[in-house]
């Protein structure tokens, strides 16, 4: 088996996880078409395996797949940002003020967790990891928000988002600090069980991702 799937878990999981890496990471750039046998050769497995894969991502919205039936990385417009932060900022904020008066211990330990994780990618300059410690914070609080809904619809909502979320911290590394501590705010008005003050630092959090993507996105 070759060396990129290594985890002990189904083809098809191996097959989405080396893909979906790959784009979020820019390894396959916005627009460019995926290869099927290409893949196969790469990955040493058959073709089934390959396109479930590509199902699970077409899904995420990381790829889309043609009438033609070619199949190619997602390439999402200003447009598609501005949709993605009108709805986002209202689910994760709504998020944040159940997960607040929902938590227990365990969930609180996590997302302590998870800023600490950050704090440590950041210092080891890994970007791939520091973005998916910051999604696991992110959905850590949908998740302690115990509405299944609202954990099923940000999760439909993650691959776009981390194209977002990649072109912040690429053109802006400093950020990540910034981030940190708007994360360490609405941990902590969790762990308070303020609700109000959870969701209203969350919409402030999102609010300023937006703000700094369009601002980068006019350049």
């Amino acid at each position: 088996m070759s060396q990129f799937i290594v985890k002990k878990t189904t083809l098809k999981e191996q097959v989405y996880e080396y893909l979906k890496n790959r784009i979020i990471m820019g390894q396959i750039a916005p627009g460019e078409r995926l290869i099927e046998e290409k893949i196969s050769e790469t990955l040493k497995v058959s073709r089934s395996p390959i396109r479930e894969a590509v199902r699970m991502l077409e899904k995420d919205g990381l790829l889309d797949v043609h009438a033609t039936g070619g199949v190619t990385v997602a390439n999402p417009s200003t447009e598609d940002y501005r949709n993605l932060y009108e709805i986002r900022v209202e689910m994760e904020s709504l998020a944040a003020y159940y997960a607040a008066q929902r938590r227990n211990e365990e969930e609180v330990a996590t997302m302590a967790s998870f800023i600490h994780d950050m704090k440590r990618k950041i210092k080891d300059n890994n970007l791939k990891e520091l973005l998916e410690v910051n999604f696991k914070f992110h959905e850590s609080i949908v998740c302690a928000s115990r509405n299944p809904f609202l954990e099923t619809m940000t999760l439909q909502l993650r691959g776009v988002n981390s194209f977002y979320r990649k072109a912040i911290l690429e053109k802006n590394p400093g950020y990540a600090q910034e981030a940190i501590e708007d994360h360490k705010e609405i941990f902590q008005a969790i762990v308070d069980q303020n609700g109000n003050n959870a969701r209203e630092l969350m919409r402030q959090h999102i609010e300023h991702d937006y703000q700094l993507f369009m601002k980068l996105a006019a350049k």
